[in-house]
């Protein structure tokens, strides 16, 4: 199976309100079925990924939902027709606006590649759990390649 990503415009929203428009792009693989990246260009070129679960960014879409650290949330009331990520950090947060449109498009194709009765038996659970629970084994690292 082939690797899904979109291109995206985001915009990261500033404490005074304002938005700085930056790029990035949505990636899901299906050998880690139950993730998805974001990664984000930041000014003077710096990449930042996030890797969350994919039901948490669908659940997102129609209503407010959140895991941990990351928070997914429809803007109603705009014409902009956007999606909220905050993520949340030792150091701050980030307030991330999304095109609701595409991230929906993007998920439509990883749910086609890979549907949620199927992606438990595509995971690797000694690999995942092994080192954490002391039976060996080595955790494979999530892609970062961006």
């Amino acid at each position: 199976m082939k690797k899904i990503s979109c291109d995206l415009r985001i915009g990261l929203v500033m404490d005074n309100g304002e938005r700085l428009p930056l790029t990035g792009h949505l990636r899901f693989d299906p050998a880690d079925p139950i993730a998805v990246t974001l990664v984000v260009r930041m000014p003077a070129d710096e990449t930042v990924a996030w890797t969350f679960a994919r039901t948490l960014l669908m659940a997102g879409g129609p209503r407010p939902a959140s895991v941990g650290d990351v928070r997914v949330q429809p803007v109603h009331g705009n014409k902009r027709r956007v999606m909220t990520i905050t993520l949340t950090g030792p150091d701050g947060h980030a307030d991330l606006e999304l095109p609701s449109q595409r991230v929906a498009a993007f998920l439509r194709h990883t749910y086609e590649a890979v549907p949620p009765e199927v992606e438990a038996g595509l995971i690797d659970w000694d690999a995942e759990f092994g080192p954490l629970l002391g039976l060996g084994g080595t955790r494979t690292e999530r892609p970062t390649d961006m």
